[in-house]
């Protein structure tokens, strides 16, 4: 039956399919597409959706083939604006700024579609992996995807690198130029003045506009063309007028940074902030990165602690800023799911919380043992199986959580079925014991068992895997719990503690039955010796067991509890102590072998000696 299993799982796992690793990987790609392409040729469309499909087929196939030769290639930067030696203008200051935010956007964007690439190879990979018969015909064309979109993400990772580098160069020469840069403070400040002018105005204009915008929707239901454009040359206003003050600010910064006034430099970058928020998507991000950039350059000018020092809300808010985009940052991608230290955060988080909540209601059920309310067997028991259950659960939860797709979990079941099958069959032979042994409980803690002849003791612990019997000479002796469900094992207290034991003892031939009968049974009565005596079910009493070569045998019956069952060889011995000063006492005497020895002289005219001269007898005692 269990061949009959292991077959079957391993033929689902045989049926299931996986992702074709050869289309994007190895270097025999230009071969392997070769092959593939002859496999399109030979598929025969049945109707317009196979048609189609395989004409996709060919088209995938044709940029990857194309793909292979890709070399990546980024715009460098302007270093002409800067120059090698000579002073620097301000417009050309501020253009290779606009370049160095460029930079910043053309990552985020190959970013961005490296994330949304990973979701789409994620959803390739559960088809294939899920592909049903109905859908088989559609593996080729799965797989062709996939692959297409691991080699793109591949090379958007060298863009990445690529562009990182050019960043990395750019900003180093944008912060060695700032000290070659003409600065005029008085003009900038003058041109940021006329600037502010220009808010009232506009504001006034679109106060103006969107009233007559409110009385034609009153009277028409409608805007006019004109008054639309009218509308849309405002905003237009407003945001040049926004982004010309932004970059008004920034280089008043610089200047001031130039010239090492740390107080109005922070100021005027500070101050961009609030401007950059109201502007669109695309310009917020554009004035961020170059934000973004001064800053860096001010902390390697002046250091972290002057920026830190200087607004502590603004440094507080970049901080979280930071740290949050350092926290949820991909460390690595696990089956097409990043994985980033929020993740890792958030599973520690769930596994700690669940491991306590787990202890927490092991204690409370030991507690209801030690108030009596339950027996110590049974809370051991529930305890055990009730944390060992919250644990699974809480690993369960704490993967989901970061979303590992459990969908192929009767894959992971079958393979490691058949890796139990082959490796681990005594590992989970003991877990599956143990489990069985909670719930049948013919062993509980505290019972005095005996496996074997060596092995004699009282259960101290009881696990999912192996149970710890400690023996009467205090040896903690570790068996796996398979061994009590294959094994036959005396449970000395399972039903109650009352046993019955033979203690053996001899006495001399001619010595009367009543006699040692009488005399055994009437000093055990006055004896220190704990026995039970309830008639008619536990009586002690004297049989009569052999009659030896130089003895009459009987053994003492006698029912014993408590301690007494626990410690046989002690109680053993206390008997035949007890047995030997009685015997002693009414002198009735204990026998023991003899031999005799008789020589008889061979006679003078034999040669060799008889072989029936020599004799050995054994004799009893008088």
């Amino acid at each position: 039956m269990k061949s009959i299993v292991l077959f079957f799982l391993f033929s689902l796992l045989l049926g299931a399919a996986d992702i074709d690793t050869k289309l994007y990987e190895g270097n025999n790609t230009k071969a392997y597409y070769e092959e593939v392409s002859l496999r399109i040729d030979q598929e025969v469309p049945q109707d317009q959706a196979d048609i189609e499909r395989i004409a996709t087929e060919r088209m995938i196939l044709e940029k990857l083939q194309s793909m292979l030769s890709f070399t990546s290639k980024v715009d460098p930067m302007p270093n002409a604006l800067l120059g090698d030696e000579g002073n620097i203008t301000t417009e050309n200051y501020l253009s290779y700024l606009n370049a160095l935010a460029d930079v910043y956007t053309a990552i985020d964007i190959l970013k961005e579609e490296q994330s949304m690439m990973q979701s789409k190879r994620k959803f390739l990979r559960k088809s294939i992996q899920e592909i049903t018969t109905e859908d088989k015909e559609n593996l080729l064309l799965y797989q062709l995807q996939y692959a297409f979109y691991k080699m793109k993400g591949n090379h958007h990772t060298q863009s990445i690198e690529m562009y990182e580098s050019v960043l990395k160069e750019g900003k180093e020469r944008f912060g060695q130029a700032l000290k070659r840069v003409s600065f005029n403070i008085p003009a900038l400040e003058k041109a940021l003045t006329a600037t502010d002018s220009r808010f009232p105005v506009i504001e006034q204009e679109a106060v103006a506009l969107n009233l007559a915008k409110e009385r034609e929707e009153i009277h028409h239901e409608n805007v006019s063309e004109v008054l639309n454009k009218k509308i849309t040359a405002n905003t237009v206003d407003m945001m040049d007028a926004r982004t010309t003050k932004i970059d008004q600010k920034i280089l008043l910064s610089l200047a001031y940074l130039q010239q090492g006034k740390i107080a109005k430099t922070l100021d005027f970058i500070n101050s961009t902030t609030e401007i950059i928020d109201t502007l669109a998507d695309d310009l917020t991000k554009h004035y961020t990165y170059k934000q973004s950039i001064i800053k860096d350059l001010f902390k390697e000018k002046e250091g972290n602690v002057a920026l830190a020092l200087s607004d502590v809300e603004q440094s507080a808010e970049s901080l979280y800023d930071y740290t949050y985009k350092k926290f949820t940052e991909p460390l690595f991608v696990f089956n097409e799911h990043s994985i980033s230290v929020l993740d890792i955060l958030k599973v520690l988080l769930i596994l700690v919380l669940g491991f306590m909540l787990a202890a927490f209601y092991k204690r409370k059920i030991m507690n209801l043992a030690q108030k009596n309310k339950l027996s110590y067997a049974s809370a051991k028991m529930i305890s055990g199986f009730g944390y060992y259950f919250i644990a699974l659960i809480t690993l369960l939860v704490a993967l989901k959580s970061i979303g590992l797709d459990f969908s192929n979990l009767g894959l992971i079941a079958g393979a490691l079925s058949i890796g139990i099958g082959f490796g681990l069959q005594t590992l989970v032979s003991n877990l599956a014991a143990g489990i069985i042994l909670m719930f049948e409980r013919t062993i509980r803690l505290g019972d005095y068992i005996e496996i074997s002849d060596t092995i004699r003791g009282t259960v101290n612990d009881m696990k999912m895997r192996s149970t710890t019997v400690t023996t009467n000479d205090n040896i903690d002796v570790i068996i796996p719990n398979s061994s009590f469900i294959q094994n036959n094992v005396i449970n000395w207290t399972l039903e109650n503690d009352i046993r019955r034991i033979h203690i053996p003892f001899s006495v001399a031939y001619g010595t009367p039955n009543e006699k040692v009968e009488e005399v055994i049974l009437e000093e055990l009565k006055h004896s220190g010796i704990n026995y039970v005596s309830i008639p008619p079910n536990y009586t002690t009493a004297i049989w009569m067991t052999a009659m030896g070569s130089s003895s009459v045998d009987y053994e003492l019956i006698v029912w014993v509890r408590g301690n007494s069952t626990l410690r046989p060889a002690g109680t053993k011995s206390d008997f035949l102590k007890f047995i030997y000063s009685t015997l002693n006492k009414h002198h009735i005497e204990i026998p023991f072998p003899q031999l005799d020895l008789h020589v008889k002289e061979a006679g003078p005219k034999k040669e060799e000696s008889d072989p029936e001269s020599t004799t050995v007898q054994n004799e009893k005692p008088l």
